[in-house]
């Protein structure tokens, strides 16, 4: 008897969890005075991109004026280099104009990143954001420990699908490419719903991923998002309007352009060699020998002798130097371009760097690297793939492997194995991982 009272209060308490959650939202609404600016269909109503920012930008400085608590938030948790932490910011972006929520940066120092999202980009508002993420400090905690457990639960229910464990609660159930394969149980929907009533407001994304592609595939937002994006070029529309670099760094462009006296009609190629370990100092056949094939490519229905100006970057300094030797001394034709030194911070001449980089007229990068795709997607224009760089790379490909890649999303080369039509993947999906995977 005492036994069937708890199973009934317990019954109860589930059914009153799941309409306080299901209706709390809309309650709120009410009672925010920047409901007007941007609301939840706003996206899906949306036909222009530039409109749809305006008004989720003016949106979101609305509530950090009134610095409101009854709104959802979405915080971004920057992780990893500077290529990988754009990747995940651009990815969060659209998640919060999807989701209708705050977009909050937490970008500090860490991972030999040593800069703040301010040193290097305008903020997003003419507010002070910097210490607006840290009031969520408690909540961060608890949605770490929240998503964790629902993690662990839900890679358990659907395990048959091939789906990386930490991928498993990757968005909210409604967002998830395959929604449809998501479907819970009417007593696990509670369960998820008492466990979303803790902390319903703040969701902390810690990614360096540019999980993109599966917000895009979405049945729901599938056609908004061919409105909005209908070249399909996402990322370098978005990188246009969220990364205003600082002062410092565009002057230091314009040095570079200026010395040079850079125009449209100089053959120009911009190189960026990743190095995985400095035992590849040496190692530069694979980089040779995709220029060469640019060259010959380029120079090809041009008989006469054509000047051709390279701009290579490494994050290994030796390496670099050896291969701008080796091209000069190879071709006489070849003027090595080169970024003056400047007192600025690091990060903010690895930032000039690749900006510098975007702007060449033929590209060649680095399988793999956050680095180049990042450079890739602000060009907008194909590249040469070097596959040459990560460890399972060194043996699986030929020295001198230089292939073409047409598209500058970001997502063929991070997400190479989801299908690319207009279906969801359904079974056995393998997720290739950059660095950390996702923990939201």
């Amino acid at each position: 008897m005492k036994f069937r009272k708890i199973k009934y209060f317990i019954i109860i308490l589930f059914i009153c969890s799941y309409f306080i959650f299901n209706y709390s939202s809309k309650i709120s609404v009410s009672s925010n005075p920047c409901s007007h600016l941007y609301q939840t269909d706003s996206f899906e109503r949306s036909n222009n991109l530039t409109r749809l920012l305006d008004e989720y930008f003016s949106y979101r400085t609305c509530v950090l004026q009134h610095r409101l608590s009854n709104v959802d938030y979405v915080i971004f948790d920057a992780v990893n280099g500077l290529g990988n932490r754009l990747l995940g910011l651009l990815s969060v972006t659209i998640y919060a104009l999807v989701t209708n929520r705050i977009l909050l940066i937490n970008w500090k120092h860490g991972d030999n990143h040593l800069a703040y999202f301010h040193d290097l980009f305008l903020p997003l508002s003419p507010l002070n954001e910097n210490s607006f993420y840290s009031q969520y400090s408690i909540s961060r905690l608890r949605n770490n420990l929240r998503n964790r457990w629902i993690n662990e639960i839900h890679s358990q229910m659907n395990i048959e699908n091939g789906m990386p464990k930490d991928w498993s609660f990757y968005f909210d159930m409604q967002i998830l490419c395959n929604d449809y394969q998501y479907k819970l149980s009417f007593p696990k929907q509670m369960t998820l719903n008492i466990l979303n009533w803790f902390n319903p407001h703040f969701k902390w994304i810690r990614t360096d991923q540019y999980f993109l592609p599966l917000l895009t595939r979405n049945q729901r937002y599938r056609q908004t998002f061919m409105k909005l994006f209908p070249n399909g070029q996402i990322f370098n529309q978005l990188a246009q309007r969220i990364l205003k670099p600082v002062e410092k760094v565009n002057l230091l462009v314009e040095d570079f352009q200026n010395k040079y006296n850079l125009t449209d009609e100089m053959i120009t190629i911009g190189i960026h060699m990743r190095s995985w370990s400095s035992t590849t100092t040496d190692y530069i056949e694979p980089f040779e020998k995709c220029i060469q094939h640019v060259i010959q490519n380029i120079t090809r229905i041009n008989k006469k002798e054509t000047k051709i100006y390279l701009y290579i970057i490494s994050n290994n300094l030796k390496r670099r130097q050896r291969l701008e030797k080796q091209m000069s001394d190879s071709n006489k034709s070849i003027e090595i371009l080169r970024l003056s030194a400047k007192r600025i911070m690091k990060m903010q001449y690895t930032l000039a760097e690749l900006l510098i980089l975007s702007k060449m007229k033929h590209l060649i990068i680095t399988s793999k690297s956050t680095f180049g795709m990042i450079a890739q997607g602000l060009a907008n224009k194909g590249a040469w793939i070097v596959r040459q760089g990560a460890a399972q790379e060194t043996n699986s490909f030929h020295s001198n492997l230089c292939q073409w890649e047409s598209t500058s999303e970001p997502e063929y080369q991070t997400m190479r194995y989801l299908q690319i039509n207009n279906t969801c993947p359904q079974q056995n999906v393998y997720l290739p991982s950059i660095g950390e995977r996702t923990v939201i």
